[in-house]
């Protein structure tokens, strides 16, 4: 490796983590100190913004060391500011060992809020905004998942969480939708297990018609009467459609 290479590599160590990599070049010491904290100060700042009510649930000490710690141990490998709150909730989930002040739904509650910022800023082609905007007086026959939802469920229930509620153990499961209307509001509506699946069975399915879902959901639902699924489906299904969860098919 190339001396420039290497004193490239020392200056992202000590950056990252100053105190375990201290730099042996000469450089002034104020200097130094501006970019190791102009870089950290950029981290922390996506990660408050992005992450807030896990923030609020930390003391400022503790949530500037779980801020150093992600940027000294996690290799990020999207080169994008917006990603690094994605990043922040893989490194959670998979590298980050909780400690006893950390609460036991970290993980899933960082996920959450990143969900909602992921559905906020969630990019649509041309075609997709034209088709959140239907008749809402024309029969709908074919439906599909708008690409401004997603369905997601948790052992806790992240959407109640904060400095004044904090849950100490799993309780049943939790499913939501997070979604974003034609306005650009984000927001998430509490769902039944039925209604999830059904709404991952659309989901799953590029093209589904609405006699289509009826059949299926009788089969996965077979300890209740045919009637009582169908009834229950157009009910799910229109309550979707008027939420903007649902949307008509297009091609």
């Amino acid at each position: 490796m190339y001396d420039f290479q290497k004193t490239q590599l020392a200056f992202i160590d000590h950056l990252k983590d100053p105190d375990n990599n201290p730099i042996s070049h000469d450089i002034e010491p104020r200097r130094m100190a501006i970019y190791r904290d102009l870089f950290f100060n950029n981290i922390k700042g996506f990660l408050s913004s992005g992450f807030p009510v896990l923030e609020s649930l930390y003391t400022a000490k503790q949530w500037n060391a779980l801020a150093r710690q992600f940027f000294a141990e996690h290799e990020c490998r999207s080169p994008y500011f917006t990603d690094i709150s994605k990043e922040f909730v893989e490194y959670l989930s998979n590298e980050y060992e909780r400690q006893d002040h950390d609460p036991i739904f970290m993980a899933e509650l960082a996920h959450y809020e990143w969900m909602e910022l992921a559905v906020s800023i969630r990019k649509l082609s041309q075609a997709q905004i034209e088709n959140l905007s239907w008749d809402t007086s024309k029969q709908v026959s074919d439906v599909q998942l708008s690409p401004l939802a997603s369905v997601v469920s948790y052992q806790f229930p992240v959407h109640q969480i904060s400095r004044d509620y904090q849950p100490s153990e799993q309780g049943e499961p939790v499913y939501l939708v997070i979604h974003r209307d034609n306005n650009d509001q984000v927001d998430f509506t509490l769902i039944t297990a039925m209604t999830a699946h059904l709404l991952v069975t659309i989901e799953n399915n590029t093209h589904l018609s609405i006699e289509s879902l009826h059949q299926s959901m009788i089969e996965s639902l077979p300890q209740l009467a045919a009637e009582q699924v169908i009834q229950g489906v157009n009910q799910i299904v229109q309550q979707m459609l008027d939420e903007q969860i649902l949307v008509p098919y297009s091609v």
